[in-house]
């Protein structure tokens, strides 16, 4: 088997390919033509093709150089067919020595490649959409090395910015012809964050057009990006000064961390690279994002998903600036904007805010990203996994989005609008009249007290205790400031972070949980092993329990802060009594040791654990002895229960937490609690929607922990219901077998006048 030397992304090449684009008396079927054969004869290669994807599901044979010319334009397979049709279904390249190995090899005979033995493909991509495929094989068995692979890429990165600009292809043999037909239509995604919202699409392309692809002059590209640069840093300085977000301190850290990405070193020095490889300054920054984004794309990993978002904002701006593009494409209206993406960075997000934005539409997003994050403390209405959403929505197209339904309506009718301008005057006449019950008590109708308290992450939820005159922290996610930082926080870092809290809560109780990482919140600095299955897999108490010392140094640091004052520490995603006793033995051998030391401990701090895993649920009776307090994750709970991935599109709606079977564990649990005269509450979203919460308490709770945004709305519901005819009503559908009690309780809600907030 021999191998092919190392190629050196070609200056020759790229200068031929731009002579050829350039030349204006060839159509662009020749031009095709004698790219292919240029590209074949520098890869000292039998053949070369490129297909394009029409109509997104079919391959078509665009132009090809050592097969049969008479199958141009007339051979077709399917993504995912043949290893052509594996390269565009996975985006990415495929280096084979022996195409007959695959297990996906077809053979097409119009087009003569019985004779063909190697093969080296890659995508034709742009802005993360696969355009096609760049093919080159041999009739003999060769092994294309990583310079070989890196080079067809380049070229591949070239022709699809040519394609693209219309240079080489019609724009309209890319994709179907038929325009979408104008009725009502609607799609469901993940709410990142709730409200509601009405204005016209703004589709967020990233594409910003390449016109001049590759250069002689290195030194003058160079000049170019570090000038381009040094002007992006400018910019992003001012606007993030000017900016709402001052007294928002998350979304000042989120805005802190982008900055430092457009100072990152290695990002340039790619680009940089490239440059000199003989691509200008806009194609080298292209070509770094798209290499990048196939790198990335292998990982699982959430977080270097997000990063990417944060480099994909970054490269945008730059090549703007490099190709000088502006925002003429979103439209002046005075309804506002609802900004359609595939993803959009915090920066991006801000970009649009001078434009009205009303809500945000994302085919990617979690709900820690960076742009969720600012998008919460500008309340903007977001949801995300929406599949297509770009090709499903025109530019300009009237759009009603409805963020806690997760749910936006293209196109919606004139009843529609009408019935949301109803709706949001009364969701607004609402809250001002659940604002001014906050110095009222959350009691029911016939005088039972239910105790709410506030679930918090940053110091900005912590602000809310004195907004809402609350008196305690009932969950006090201790991940969150972790994944805001660059670094592992050491002991004395988390002590200065733990005694901030302590300050800002005043006397209010702080239930704080130890870390909940893994799964879909993972730490930027910890590589976690690689997972099939991260949600059920290594993450929350079994990683503090295998790498005891992080455990340790969090429960010691908050010790140590805590300068006498009692608070509550409880252990998530629990599986057994043993996972609890263990964690348990941490804590109070730290506790004697900080005694011994010298600081100052009160008497009252207890222990606790959430009940969040059904193996633990189903313990309970025997562990609760042990127990100083309960907490049940209602969140982690319900997608156990359900066997169903809360983050995946296809399961939201699938299964409803009001469903008898889930009533039915949560009620177990309470008795078992109240029983054991052991405190329980919920901290999980379940308890932050008014009905849900309301059947909580009809099932015995009398302690919720719920998001700030959702406490007034939650204490409206507490003082409109009267309890002991309620409970009864609760028990007559539980004893009746009712399948699922949403409808009904939803009917008792109107028949006794008891309003609730949507969302």
């Amino acid at each position: 088997m021999s191998a092919v030397n190392a190629i050196s992304i070609s200056h020759h090449l790229l200068r031929r390919l731009r002579e050829i684009v350039s030349g204006s008396t060839m159509s662009a079927q020749e031009k095709l033509d004698r790219i292919v054969q240029l590209i074949a004869q520098d890869f000292e290669a039998d053949m070369c093709s490129v297909y394009i994807l029409r109509g997104g599901a079919a391959l078509e044979l665009f132009a090809t150089y050592g097969l049969n010319v008479q199958a141009v334009h007339r051979s077709f397979i399917k993504v995912g067919q043949g290893v052509v049709g594996d390269v565009v279904e996975n985006g990415r390249p495929l280096v084979l020595s022996d195409i007959k190995a695959h297990p996906r090899f077809y053979l097409d005979p119009q087009i003569g490649e019985e004779e063909l033995c190697s093969f080296l493909g890659t995508p034709l991509s742009r802005g993360g959409r696969v355009l096609g495929a760049l093919v080159v094989q041999d009739k003999k068995k060769r092994l294309y090395h990583h310079d070989a692979v890196e080079t067809l890429q380049t070229v591949a990165m070239v022709l699809s910015e040519m394609i693209v600009a219309g240079e080489l292809v019609k724009p309209e043999e890319l994709a179907n012809n038929q325009g979408a037909d104008p009725l009502t239509t609607s799609f469901k995604g993940i709410s990142l964050n709730g409200g509601l919202a009405l204005g016209r699409a703004v589709l967020h392309h990233p594409y910003v057009p390449i016109k001049r692809l590759v250069s002689d002059d290195s030194e003058r590209e160079l000049h170019r990006l570090y000038e381009a640069v040094a002007k992006m840093r400018a910019s992003l300085k001012i606007m993030f000064s000017q900016s709402d977000l001052s007294d928002h301190e998350e979304s000042r850290e989120v805005l802190e961390t982008y900055q430092m990405f457009a100072q990152d070193r290695g990002w340039l020095t790619r680009i940089q690279k490239a440059i000199e490889g003989g691509l200008t300054a806009e194609a080298a920054a292209q070509k770094t994002l798209t290499d990048l984004r196939f790198r990335i794309s292998q990982s699982k990993d959430n977080y270097f998903k997000e990063r990417l978002w944060d480099f994909e904002d970054l490269t945008n701006r730059l090549l703007q600036l490099l190709v000088g593009n502006d925002n003429s494409h979103i439209p002046k209206t005075q309804e506002g904007v609802i900004v359609v993406a595939r993803n959009l960075g915090p920066a991006e997000l801000l970009d649009y805010e001078k434009y009205h934005i009303n809500g945000l539409i994302l085919e990617e997003g979690v709900h820690n990203a960076h742009v969720s994050i600012v998008a919460r403390a500008l309340r903007i209405p977001v949801i995300s996994r929406v599949v297509d959403a770009l090709a499903k929505v025109e530019q300009g197209d009237l759009i009603l989005l409805d963020g806690a339904k997760a749910e936006a309506v293209v196109f919606p009718s004139e009843e529609q609008v009408e019935a949301f301008f109803v709706k949001q005057k009364k969701h607004a006449a609402r809250r001002l009249e659940a604002r001014a019950q906050a110095d009222l008590p959350s009691q029911t109708q016939d005088g039972l007290d239910i105790k709410l308290s506030v679930n918090a992450g940053t110091l900005l939820d912590v602000q809310s205790l004195k907004d809402e005159r609350l008196d305690s922290i009932g969950l006090y996610r201790t991940e969150i400031p972790f994944m805001m930082e660059s670094s592992l926080p050491d002991i004395k870092a988390q002590e200065r972070l733990y005694h901030e809290i302590f300050q800002a809560a005043g006397d209010a109780l702080i239930t704080f949980r130890t870390l909940d990482i893994g799964g879909d919140k993972v730490l930027p600095y910890w590589r976690a092993p690689e997972d099939t299955n991260p949600l059920l897999g290594w993450r929350a108490i079994r990683i503090g329990l295998d790498r005891p010392m992080l455990l340790r140094g969090q429960i010691r640091a908050m010790l140590h802060a805590s300068q006498g004052r009692p608070f509550r520490l409880m252990f998530p995603m629990l599986a057994s009594m043993e996972e609890f006793v263990q964690a348990k033995e941490i804590f109070l051998a730290e506790k004697e040791k900080a005694g011994t030391q010298g600081y100052a401990l009160s008497d009252q701090i207890e222990v606790g654990a959430m009940v969040e895993v059904p193996s633990f649920a189903w313990d309970l009776e025997m562990v609760l002895p042990h127990l100083d307090f309960v907490s049940i994750g209602s969140n982690d709970l319900f997608q156990f229960f359900f066997a169903a991935d809360r983050t995946n599109p296809y399961m939201v709606g699938r299964y409803d937490n009001m469903s008898r079977s889930f009533v039915t564990v949560l009620k177990r649990i309470f008795e078992q609690c109240q029983k054991a005269k052991v405190p329980f509450s919920v901290c999980g979203e379940m308890a932050a929607k008014p009905l849900e919460a309301l059947l909580l308490v009809a099932l015995g709770l009398r302690h919720l922990s719920i998001s700030p945004h959702a406490i007034s709305l939650v204490k409206r519901a507490v003082r409109s219901v009267h309890l002991g005819e309620f409970c009864q009503f609760v028990e007559y559908l539980l004893d009746h077998k009712v399948s699922n009690l949403r409808f009904s309780l939803n009917g008792y809600m109107r028949d006794h006048s008891i309003l609730l907030e949507d969302y």
